[in-house]
């Protein structure tokens, strides 16, 4: 479906929306069957519009303070939780810095144990892959068995 579009529909909607069509519009209008459906549709829903707004309950000062405080508290808190959430994270980076530094060998030397200590023991591996899949599996199957409930 193509609509044939005038020209002076943006022209016409911009009047619709300042409240005022001029004569020569108006004359328009009544001779042009897309702007006079424009004008119909736009003219009702500018009425809803105005008819909402003027209809809509207006808060009292005392609400838009309460409100205002309570936007206020919750901005300060996002803020401590941002600035705690930075100097925990500088905290963990400085102390594993300073357990590299100080404990850096024989971290790696005892990674390194442990890592040959896997390679030679395949039933070893085999256990720990099944304990660590029955630490995982059973929390979500229980969660689905109760929420299916």
């Amino acid at each position: 479906m193509s609509a044939v579009r005038c020209p002076l529909e943006d022209e016409l909607l911009d009047a619709l929306g300042r409240g005022y069509v001029n004569a020569e519009l108006a004359a328009h209008v009544a001779g042009c069957s897309s702007c006079s459906e424009l004008q119909l549709v736009a003219g009702a829903l500018l009425y809803e519009h105005a008819t909402a707004v003027s209809e809509a309950p207006m808060p009292t000062a005392g609400t838009v303070w309460w409100r205002m405080q309570i936007r206020h508290r919750h901005e300060v808190q996002a803020a401590a939780r941002r600035s705690l959430f930075v100097g925990q994270a500088a905290t963990l980076v400085i102390s594993l810095i300073l357990v590299g530094a100080f404990f850096g060998v024989e971290l790696t030397v005892g990674l390194r144990e442990i890592v040959a200590a896997v390679r030679l023991s395949t039933p070893l591996m085999v256990t720990v892959g099944a304990w660590l899949l029955l630490l995982l599996v059973a929390p979500i199957a229980g969660y689905v068995a109760i929420r299916q409930k």
